[in-house]
C-alpha cells in the first residue's frame, strides 16, 4: 500500500528524481516509457525506514473539534523509496508506474527543456499552506479589506446570517471556506493550468515536527485528496513552520525529550532531497536549480547570526527601539525563538547562518555569478519576506516587532540587483503584495512577491492602534486586501461578496521565448479562487479569477545588449541604433544614446544627456545635469539632491521615475517662473523646464 504517492523533484533536463513511501518494508518497481527508450525502464527499490515520521504519544492522543479522534492518523510505519532517473530526452513527456504490492499507480511527467531549445515555461508559486488536520473543520479570521466606494458594508458579526452559518472571530468575519477546502481548491485550479513546476517558499504545513500535518499536506499533494506533485516536481524552501515542533516541543523540548525545531527540520529533510550545495551539514537547505534558461535559487531564511531577540533593545543600557516608520538597518535574525547554541546542544548540525560571509551568503554569490554567465533568468526564493506591509514586516529593534520580521534578508537585494534577479518570490506574512526595489535608479530593479496565501491565514496590511494602516514597506506597489476593494451586494436577500477582496491564490509565472524579436518575455499573474456561495452560504464552485496587476516584462538576451563606460576624462559619447546602457564618468559627459531603447547615466559631474530616438531611461546622478530625452516615452529619473533639468518633457508621453521608495506623496512641487521645482524634504531633485505645477499629476510618475 503506498502511503505518499509518487511525487517529483530536482527536474532537469535529462531526468527527474521520484520518491514515494510504503506503510510496508517491500520492494516496489517503477516502470518508465516514452522518448529514446526502445523498451520501458524498471527500477525495483529497497526502501529504508524512517523513524522519525512515526507518531508520537501526543500525536496518538490528539482530540480535535469536530472530528473523530484518530480518524486523519494513517499506519505508523513509514518507508521511503526513490530513484534518480537520468539520460533521459529533453522536454519530453514520459509515463511511469509504480507497484506496490496489489498496488500500481500510473502518472507522467515531462523533462525539462535545454537552455537553448525552448519555447513557454509555467510555474506557480504559492506558499504558507500550513497543512493540519484541524484544516479540515477550521475556518480563518477574515481581516477586513477595502471596500468598493459603491459596495455595502461586510455582514455584521454580531447579527448577520453571515455570522450565525460561517462563524466570526472576535470583531472579523470568519472566511467562508475551512482550510481544507481552500488549500484543496487552490490547487484544483493550479493542477488545471498543468504548470512545468510549483515553487513553495516555505510554510508547508502546521508544525514540521507534528507527523499529522505532514500526512495533510500529501494528501493534497500526493494522495487521496489530489496527486499534482505526481506529474510536476516541487521546490520547496524552509520556512518558521518547518522549524516548530507544534505538539511535540514547540520551540523547546516535549515531554520525552525531543527539540521541537530539530525534530521538525529532521522531517523536512526526510521528505525532500534537493541538489548538492557543496556543504554536506547544509544539505536541502538551500540549492539551485535549472529548468532550461530558468534559475531558481533557494535559501534558507531561518537562521541569521548573531542571534538577536526584541528583548535586545528598549531596555537600561540597550539600543532603543522604534515606532511608528522608523527603519534603521535590517537586522542580523529573522527569529527570536531559536539560537544555535540552543539548537546545537540538542544535536542539531544543519543550521545554516544566511548573512555576508556565511557559506549561504557565499554560495549565493558563486550560483549568482554563474546562472548570469551563462545567460539564465533567475529567481530566488525563501519564506521570510524582506520587503512586507503585513505582521512580520517590521525589524527585530521595532516595539511592534513580531520577533519573526523579514528585514535582515534585504542584505540579498543589492547582490540581487547587480546580478539581475527577476524576482524574488517569500511568504510568512500571508498577505498577497507586490513590492518593487529598485537601489541604483537604472529601471532594472527586482520584484518582491509575497505569496502567503496558499490555504492558512487570511491576513492584510498591518494597521496601527487607530487602525490606520502603518504602511511600513515603502516599496510596495500593490496588495490584494487593499488594491482589490471588496464589492459586496444583496443576492437573493443576502449579503454576497461578488468580486474583489483578498481570496486564497497564487502566483502563476509564464516565460515566453521571444525567438524572432530576442529575448524573453515574463508575464506574472496573481490568481485567486473565488468562492461562489448560494443563499445558505454553502459553496457551490470556486472560479479561478486574476487581480488587476498583472506585470509584463520583457528581458533582453544578455548578448543582445551593448554596455559602453566612459573614461576618467569628459567623454563625448555617441551610441548607435541598437538598444544600450551608457555610463558616463567622474567629469562632465555629453552623451547621446541615438535611435533605440537606452538607459543613459550620467554617473559624477556635469553632463548633458540626450536620450535619442526611442523610449530611453536616463538618470543624472548627483550633480547638476541637462537631460533631453528626445523622440519617445521617455523616463527621467528623480535623484534627490541631483538638481537635474528635463529641458524637453513631454507630458503626453514622458514619465519621472521614483526610486529608494520615494513616493508622490513626499514630493515638494513649486513653481519657479516658468518652470516646476520638484524637491525631497530640502534636497531639489529635478527641474522640470517649461511645464506647469499643474501638469505633474501622480499619473506622470512611475516606480522604477
Amino acid at each position: 500500500m503506498l502511503r505518499v504517492n509518487p511525487y517529483l523533484q530536482q527536474p532537469s533536463s535529462d531526468g527527474m528524481y521520484i520518491t514515494w513511501f510504503t506503510e510496508e518494508n517491500i520492494s516496489t518497481e517503477l516502470s518508465i516509457t516514452g522518448p529514446g527508450l526502445d523498451a520501458p525502464l524498471t527500477f525495483t527499490t529497497s526502501p529504508t525506514f524512517e523513524s522519525s515520521l512515526s507518531y508520537t504519544n501526543a500525536e496518538l492522543n490528539q482530540e480535535i473539534d469536530g472530528l473523530e479522534q484518530g480518524a486523519w492518523l494513517l499506519g505508523d510505519e513509514n518507508y521511503k523509496h526513490t530513484v534518480d532517473l537520468t539520460q533521459l530526452s529533453p522536454d519530453s513527456t514520459y509515463e511511469y508506474s509504480v507497484t506496490a504490492g496489489e498496488t500500481t499507480f500510473e502518472s507522467s511527467f515531462e523533462t525539462a527543456p535545454t537552455a537553448e531549445d525552448w519555447d513557454s515555461i509555467r510555474f506557480v508559486v504559492l506558499s504558507d499552506s500550513e497543512t493540519e488536520p484541524r484544516g479540515r473543520v477550521n475556518r480563518r479570521d477574515w481581516q477586513q479589506g477595502a471596500l468598493e466606494e459603491d459596495s455595502l458594508a461586510r455582514p455584521d458579526v454580531e447579527d448577520s446570517q453571515w455570522a450565525e452559518t460561517i462563524g466570526v472571530s472576535g470583531d472579523r468575519l470568519d472566511y467562508p471556506l475551512t482550510e481544507n477546502v481552500g488549500y484543496s481548491n487552490n490547487l484544483e485550479i493550479i493542477n488545471s493550468r498543468n504548470p512545468d513546476f510549483m515553487v513553495m517558499p516555505g510554510d508547508l504545513i502546521q508544525g514540521g515536527g507534528y507527523q499529522p500535518a505532514w500526512d495533510e499536506f500529501f494528501r493534497h499533494n500526493a494522495g487521496e485528496f489530489d496527486s499534482g506533485l505526481s506529474e510536476y516536481p516541487l521546490l520547496p524552501a524552509l520556512g518558521n513552520w518547518e522549524n516548530f515542533g507544534a505538539l511535540n516541543g514547540g520551540y523547546g523540548l516535549d515531554e520525552d525529550g525531543r527539540y521541537g525545531p530539530l525534530f521538525g527540520r529532521e522531517k523536512y529533510h526526510v521528505y525532500f532531497d534537493a541538489p548538492e550545495n557543496g556543504t554536506p551539514e547544509h544539505q536541502d537547505n538551500y540549492y539551485r536549480t535549472d529548468y532550461g534558461p530558468v534559475t531558481i535559487l533557494t535559501l534558507d531564511s531561518s537562521n541569521g547570526e548573531p542571534d538577536d531577540s526584541r528583548d535586545n533593545y528598549g531596555g537600561e543600557g540597550q539600543p532603543p527601539q522604534i515606532s511608528g516608520r522608523e527603519y534603521t538597518g535590517p537586522g542580523t535574525d529573522t527569529q527570536s525563538n531559536v539560537t544555535r547554541e540552543q539548537y546545537e546542544a540538542a544535536g542539531g548540525t544543519d543550521l545554516a547562518d544566511f548573512n555576508p560571509g556565511s557559506p549561504q551568503w557565499n554560495w549565493a554569490i558563486e550560483q549568482l555569478e554563474s546562472a548570469r554567465a551563462e545567460g539564465q533568468i533567475v529567481f530566488a526564493q525563501f519564506h521570510h519576506a524582506p520587503y512586507s506591509s503585513g505582521t512580520h514586516g517590521l525589524p527585530m529593534n521595532h516595539e511592534d516587532s513580531s520577533g519573526q520580521g523579514g528585514t535582515p534578508m534585504r542584505q540579498y537585494q543589492p547582490l540581487f540587483e547587480e546580478y539581475g534577479v527577476v524576482a524574488v518570490f517569500s511568504g510568512h506574512s500571508e498577505m498577497f503584495e507586490r513590492s518593487f526595489v529598485d537601489e541604483d535608479g537604472d529601471g532594472d530593479g527586482v520584484y518582491y512577491y509575497d505569496v502567503g496565501v496558499a490555504g492558512d491565514g487570511m491576513r492584510g496590511e498591518r494597521t496601527d492602534e487607530e487602525g490606520n494602516l502603518l504602511s511600513y514597506n515603502p516599496f510596495s506597489q500593490w496588495t490584494a486586501d487593499q488594491s482589490e476593494p471588496e464589492l459586496w451586494q444583496e443576492v437573493n436577500g443576502i449579503l454576497q461578496n461578488v468580486a474583489g477582496g483578498k481570496h486564497y491564490g497564487h502566483l502563476e509565472v509564464n516565460l515566453e521565448n521571444l525567438a524572432e524579436d530576442g529575448g524573453t518575455r515574463v508575464t506574472f499573474t496573481p490568481v485567486y479562487s473565488f468562492p461562489i456561495l448560494d443563499a445558505n452560504y454553502e459553496l457551490v464552485d470556486t472560479e479561478r479569477r486574476v487581480y488587476g496587476d498583472e506585470i509584463v516584462i520583457d528581458i533582453a538576451d544578455p548578448a543582445d545588449i551593448e554596455q559602453i563606460f566612459g573614461t576618467d576624462r569628459a567623454d563625448n559619447m555617441v551610441g548607435t541604433d541598437a538598444d544600450e546602457i551608457i555610463f558616463g564618468g567622474a567629469l562632465r559627459d555629453k552623451i547621446d544614446g541615438g535611435a533605440g531603447d537606452d538607459q543613459i547615466f550620467g554617473e559624477g559631474g556635469r553632463d548633458v544627456l540626450m536620450g535619442g530616438d526611442g523610449d530611453d531611461l536616463i538618470n543624472g546622478g548627483s550633480l547638476n545635469n541637462n537631460a533631453f530625452g528626445g523622440a519617445g516615452s521617455d523616463t527621467f529619473v528623480l535623484f534627490v539632491g541631483g538638481d537635474t533639468r528635463i529641458r524637453d518633457f513631454n507630458v503626453e508621453e514622458d514619465k519621472i521615475g521614483l526610486m529608494d521608495g520615494v513616493s508622490f506623496g513626499q514630493l515638494s512641487i513649486e513653481k519657479r517662473g516658468k518652470n516646476a521645482l520638484i524637491s525631497v524634504g530640502d534636497e531639489i531633485a529635478l527641474r522640470v523646464m517649461n511645464v506647469g505645477v499643474d501638469a505633474l499629476t501622480e499619473s506622470v510618475f512611475v516606480t522604477v
